[in-house]
């Protein structure tokens, strides 16, 4: 089977340095006010074990106001960063070993073994997982508010109850950045900086063009996207990089194109993905 290409060391360094961009720009949208509302909820708890009515009240009024200032700032606001994690999986063969694995899964679901299917399946994904921890900005008021009464009832027990389902109403949003586009785009930013050098090294950018084509390949076959619907344009734009860079024509700026093209693909995926929705058996007709 064909091997994969190795990595431009200077590519290595620019998918390192972006995935933490990435990163970064989740961990910045992360709130002081929403990370205290929470933490400041969680010592109301320990309050209401110890049946300190005062202090349970006191802070409740603290949170209120730190989520009356988020709210403030953004009336449209649904849910506020309080946390973020990620996670790198990163299938290491080539197409033909995706393409192998899918054979094998196919054969595996056909034969009922669901299960060992399910272990290859789990292993055909290449990307950066960032797991965003967020506060619901619209129930917290409301469940709060709904707390006070009680804790000045003294119904301790009633108050905590609800004030724990307030803290697993926490939503986790998943946002999954397939690292073979993020390879390929790196790959031609690189390109694009020395095709716009003095005299550039031709055999240099053919080999960068081939390994995002390479890339691209990958996440088609993983899944990330579908040749006629998001690669169409990119083969296409490619084939004609591999003219030029076939010909003596001038490679200044030649590769704009496929580096813009590529953000955008990159952009569309920087989002929380919806969740999968299991699909459910047709309803059979009861016989009449």
């Amino acid at each position: 089977m064909k091997e994969r290409m190795k990595e431009n060391k200077e590519v290595t360094k620019k998918v390192d340095a972006a995935q933490e961009n990435y990163v970064d720009e989740r961990v910045k949208k992360i709130t002081e006010e929403a990370v205290d509302a929470i933490n400041l909820v969680s010592d109301v708890v320990d309050m209401l074990d110890k049946k300190e009515k005062d202090k349970a009240l006191e802070t409740i009024e603290k949170v209120l106001g730190k989520l009356e200032v988020l709210i403030a700032r953004d009336p449209n606001l649904q849910v506020v960063p309080v946390d973020v994690k990620e996670q790198i999986v990163d299938f290491p063969g080539s197409v033909d070993d995706v393409e192998a694995a899918k054979t094998e899964i196919v054969a595996l679901i056909k034969a009922g073994e669901v299960q060992l299917a399910r272990d290859i399946m789990l292993q055909l994904a290449s990307e950066l997982d960032i797991f965003v921890t967020a506060l619901p900005i619209g129930t917290y008021p409301v469940v709060l508010k709904a707390i006070i009464p009680l804790i000045e009832q003294e119904k301790y027990e009633e108050a905590k109850k609800l004030l724990i389902e307030a803290l697993e109403t926490l939503v986790i949003e998943k946002i999954a950045l397939p690292l073979p586009i993020l390879r390929a785009e790196q790959a031609i930013i690189r390109a694009n900086e020395l095709a716009n050098k003095e005299n550039p090294n031709k055999d240099e950018l053919k080999e960068l063009l081939a390994y995002a084509k390479e890339q691209l390949e990958l996440a088609e076959a993983l899944g990330y996207g579908r040749k006629e619907i998001d690669y169409k344009d990119l083969y296409e734009e490619i084939k004609n990089l591999e003219e030029i860079l076939g010909s003596d024509k001038s490679t200044e700026d030649i590769f704009a194109t496929l580096k813009e093209k590529l953000s955008a693909i990159m952009t569309k995926f920087n989002k929380p993905k919806a969740p999968t929705q299991m699909p459910k058996a047709a309803k059979k007709e009861e016989n009449k």
